[in-house]
C-alpha cells in the first residue's frame, strides 16, 4: 500500500495564493509566492478511479508519474550519475531546489541547493531560472538574479555550489532583461549561452570558453519570431530547434513556441506553437527537454497553474514527439504524466506500425534495402540499391508474438533472413521462406538521430551494409554493433493497408491502454473503454471495409459492432458495442496521420473515437468527440498475426466443432494470401472445404500439388476444414 500512499501525496493539488510585488527599481517584477491552502476536490475527482485500481491491487499498468509533480517554476531536467534531476525556482525569489528520481515517476526533494543569501556574494533578490551543465568533471549552475546571469560550480549534481564571485553577464546592448539562461553544447564541443526576457523580448547568444566560466565572444541578437523569454535549444538530425516561451508568465497567454535553423545562431524559420493553456491548466511554459540516451525519445518539463492563473505554479512532465516531417508535434498536456523509464540500451519503437509497408533507406545515402532483381525465390540475396519505388524495396513489418519484428518482402512470403541463422559476424542476409524462427526475427530500436538499428534476435549482430558503401548493389550482411552509419536505417512508412477481415488491436497514443469491451462482454450495449493490454478477445477487433467505403469494427468472437449510442452526432456521445444493424452508427472512417497513428471518425460527422479527458487510467471511458487533433483521438492499429490460440469465432453452422488446431503440425501459408494457399504438410488428393467467417460454405476442392486456389475469394477471414488421419482439422487464413 506504500505505493498508493506515495502516488496520492505526489499528486496532491494544494494551491497557494500568489503575491505579485512590482519592484520599480530595475523595472522588473519580483515573483514571490506564499502559502494558502485551498480545496483538494479537484485532486479527488481526477485521481479517484486510478487510485482504486492502484490500491486494490488489480492488474493495472505500471504507476504513472501523475501531473503536477510538485510546486515550483522555471524547471530544467537532466540525467546525471544514473539519476534524473529537475532543477526549479523555489519560493521567495531567492532559492533553488533539486528533485531526483531513478524512474521519472517517484521524485525525492533533494532540498535547497542554492540560496542567493548567503550563497551569492553579489545578489539578494529576483533569483530564478536555473540551468545546469556537466563538463570538465564539474557541474556548472547558471542562474538569474537581479536581471543578471550568475554562475556557481560544484562537484555533484546537487552541490554544494560555489559562486564565481561576480555576474557572468551583467550588461547587454540588446536587452535590459538579462534572464533565463540556457546553455547548449554542440556536437563540436562549442558551448553557447542563450538568454533574454520580456523587458525588450530579445534573445541574445554568446559563446562560452571550454572552461564554462568565461565568455569567448560578445553578444549577438538572434531573436526568433514571437519570442518573449525562456530559450531552450534542442538539436536533432542536424536541425537546431530553438524553443521559447511567449506571452505573459502570470496569465493564460503564456505558451511555448519554436523555430528552426541549420545553425545554432540562426537565422530562424518560425514553425508553430506546441504548448498552451487548456480548459483546466493555464499558462504552461518556461520549459526544459530531456532526450533519453541515444534514443529518439523526448520528454518536456514545464510549469503551469492548476487553478485558473492563481496560486503557485506547479511542475509537470509529458512526452514530446517529432513527426515524420521532423517537426515538433503539439504537446499533449496531461494529468497523468509519464510512465516509468529507466535508461538502458534499448530504445522504444512506438512509431513502428505493425502490418505497415516500409521502405528502409541506408543512412546518408539514397540506397534502399532491396531484393536482387525483385526475386521471389527463397535464398535470393539482399543488397542495397538505388531507390526506384518498386516492390523490390518494400517490406511489410509485423510485430511477432515474441516481441521481435519480422520483415516480409512485399508480394511474397519471403522474409529478411540470416543465412543458417548464424550469429557470426559477416553472415550473409538473404530472403527466405517464412519458417517462423529466429533467423527471421529482428529487434528494431529508434536512435536519437531518427534512424533505426535492426539487431538479429539472440545476437549483437546488426543489419549492415558491407564497408558502409554507398554504391548500388553493395551487399547487406550482419555485423557487430559498431554504432556507425553502416548500421543505421531510415524506416519510411509508405502504406498501412487495412486488411478487410483482419484482426486488429487499437492502442491509445502515448499510453499502453487498448480499446476494450468492459469485462470482455458479448452482451449488446456493453460499454467500450480502454484498459491494460491482456491479449484477449476483449481487445481484438475485426475490421471490414463495407460497400460504402467506411469500416466496421466487430468485437472479436461476437457479432457486436463498435457503435455510437443512438447514432448521435453530439460530442460526448457514448461508444458501446451493439448488434450489427448495418447503419451509420457502426461505420467509421479510418485515416493514417503523419505520425503513423490513426484517426477514427464516426460516419457523417467530424467526431472522433476519443478517450474521455485523454486519460491513461485503465477503464477510462471511450466516447466520440470533436476533432481537436490531440492524442486523445489517435490510435495505433496493429494487425494481430492470425494464430490458433486467439479468438473463438466459429462458423454458425458448427463446421468448426471438434477441431484441433493446436495439436496438428500442419499450417497454411502465405497468410495473408493473395492467390494460392499452400500446406506445410503433404495434403495432395485430400478434399477441403472453405468457410467464410460467418460459417457459409464458399468453396470445395481437392488439394492439388499441396495447394488450393483462393484467387476468387473476396478479402476477409476464412477457414479451411478437412479430415486427415481420422481427425477433423481447421486452419484459419486471411484473404487479401
Amino acid at each position: 500500500m506504500a505505493s498508493c500512499t506515495r502516488f496520492e501525496n505526489g499528486q496532491e493539488k494544494i494551491t497557494k495564493q500568489f503575491i505579485i510585488n512590482k519592484v520599480q527599481t530595475l523595472r522588473i517584477m519580483i515573483r514571490i509566492k506564499i502559502n494558502s491552502y485551498t480545496s483538494i476536490a479537484k485532486l479527488k475527482l481526477r485521481l479517484a478511479a486510478f487510485l482504486i485500481f492502484m490500491c486494490l491491487g488489480t492488474s493495472v499498468q505500471a504507476q504513472l508519474s501523475g501531473n503536477p509533480l510538485f510546486t515550483g517554476a522555471d524547471p530544467e531536467i537532466h540525467y546525471f550519475n544514473n539519476k534524473y534531476y529537475i532543477y526549479t525556482t523555489a519560493i521567495y525569489g531567492t532559492q533553488f531546489h533539486a528533485y531526483s528520481s531513478t524512474d521519472l515517476t517517484n521524485w525525492i526533494d533533494e532540498g535547497l541547493i542554492f540560496d542567493l543569501f548567503p550563497d551569492s556574494p553579489w545578489a539578494q533578490y529576483n533569483g530564478w531560472a536555473p540551468a545546469v551543465v556537466f563538463r570538465n568533471n564539474k557541474y556548472y549552475f547558471y542562474y538569474t538574479a537581479e536581471t543578471k546571469i550568475g554562475l556557481a560550480v560544484g562537484n555533484t549534481p546537487i552541490g554544494p555550489f560555489t559562486d564565481i564571485g561576480a555576474p557572468l553577464i551583467a550588461t547587454d546592448p540588446y536587452t535590459d532583461d538579462i534572464i533565463d539562461a540556457n546553455v547548449f553544447i554542440d556536437d563540436d564541443g562549442q558551448a553557447y549561452i542563450y538568454y533574454g526576457g520580456s523587458g525588450k523580448s530579445r534573445m541574445v547568444v554568446r559563446k562560452l570558453n571550454p572552461d564554462m566560466v568565461s565568455l569567448a565572444t560578445g553578444p549577438t541578437d538572434i531573436t526568433p519570431p514571437n519570442y518573449t523569454e525562456g530559450p531552450y535549444m534542442v538539436k536533432r538530425k542536424g536541425i537546431y530547434y530553438m524553443m521559447y516561451s511567449n506571452g505573459s508568465w502570470f496569465n493564460d497567454t503564456y505558451n511555448v513556441q519554436y523555430s528552426t535553423s541549420n545553425s545554432p545562431m540562426g537565422p530562424w524559420t518560425y514553425r508553430s506553437k506546441i504548448l498552451s493553456s487548456n480548459a483546466e491548466d493555464k499558462g504552461p511554459g518556461h520549459h526544459g527537454v530531456l532526450k533519453m540516451g541515444n534514443c529518439d525519445e523526448y520528454y518536456i518539463i514545464y510549469h503551469r497553474y492548476e487553478n485558473g492563473t492563481s496560486g503557485d505554479r506547479k511542475i509537470a512532465i509529458d512526452r514530446m514527439y517529432f513527426n515524420s516531417a521532423d517537426q515538433i508535434e503539439p504537446v499533449n498536456m496531461t494529468n497523468y504524466g509519464v510512465a516509468p523509464r529507466v535508461p538502458d540500451q534499448s530504445c522504444p519503437t512506438q512509431s513502428i506500425v505493425s502490418g505497415g509497408i516500409y521502405k528502409l533507406t541506408h543512412k546518408g545515402t539514397n540506397q534502399c534495402l532491396d531484393v536482387f532483381n525483385n526475386g521471389s525465390t527463397s535464398g535470393t540475396n539482399v543488397q542495397q540499391s538505388t531507390d526506384n519505388g518498386n516492390d523490390a524495396q518494400r517490406w511489410v513489418v509485423t510485430l511477432e508474438s515474441d516481441g521481435f519484428y519480422k520483415l516480409t518482402h512485399k508480394g511474397t512470403n519471403q522474409c529478411l533472413d540470416v543465412f543458417q541463422n548464424s550469429s557470426a559476424q559477416g553472415a550473409n542476409v538473404q530472403q527466405s521462406a517464412d519458417n517462423n524462427n529466429d533467423a527471421q526475427r529482428w529487434k528494431i530500436e529508434m536512435m536519437s538521430d531518427g534512424y533505426c538499428k535492426l539487431t538479429h534476435k539472440g545476437t549483437t549482430q546488426c543489419l549492415d551494409v558491407d564497408n558502409n558503401s554507398s554504391q548500388p548493389g553493395a551487399n547487406v550482411q550482419q555485423w557487430s554493433d559498431l554504432g556507425t552509419d553502416a548500421q543505421r536505417w531510415k524506416l519510411d512508412l509508405i502504406e498501412v493497408p487495412i486488411i478487410s477481415g483482419g484482426v486488429y488491436r487499437l492502442t491509445h497514443k502515448g499510453t499502453n491502454q487498448r480499446l476494450d469491451v468492459s469485462g470482455g462482454s458479448t452482451q449488446q450495449g456493453a460499454n467500450v473503454q480502454q484498459h491494460n493490454p491482456n491479449e484477449t478477445d476483449a481487445q481484438r477487433w475485426v475490421i471490414t471495409k463495407e460497400s460504402d467505403g467506411f469500416y466496421k469494427l466487430t468485437h472479436r468472437g461476437t457479432n457486436q459492432c463498435l457503435d455510437v449510442d443512438n447514432n448521435s452526432s453530439q460530442p460526448g456521445a457514448n461508444v458501446q458495442q451493439w448488434g450489427d444493424l448495418g447503419t451509420n452508427a457502426q461505420r467509421w472512417k479510418i485515416e493514417l496521420m503523419p505520425d503513423g497513428y490513426f484517426k477514427v471518425t464516426h460516419k457523417n460527422t467530424t467526431l472522433c473515437l476519443d478517450v474521455a479527458n485523454n486519460s491513461a487510467e485503465p477503464g477510462a471511458n471511450v466516447q466520440q468527440w470533436t476533432d481537436n487533433g490531440n492524442d486523445a483521438q489517435r490510435w495505433k492499429l496493429d494487425l494481430v498475426k492470425p494464430a490458433t490460440t486467439l479468438g473463438t469465432a466459429k462458423p454458425a453452422n458448427g463446421a468448426l466443432n471438434n477441431t484441433d488446431e493446436t495439436s496438428s503440425p500442419l499450417n497454411v501459408y502465405p497468410n495473408p494470401v493473395k492467390d494460392t494457399l499452400f500446406f506445410t504438410t503433404e495434403m495432395s488428393g485430400i478434399p477441403v472445404r472453405v468457410f467464410s467467417e460467418s460459417g457459409s460454405l464458399v468453396k470445395q476442392q481437392i488439394v492439388k500439388e499441396n495447394s488450393i486456389d483462393v484467387s476468387g475469394l473476396a478479402t476477409g477471414i476464412y477457414f479451411t476444414v478437412f479430415e486427415k488421419d481420422g481427425a477433423k482439422i481447421t486452419k484459419r487464413f486471411i484473404k487479401k
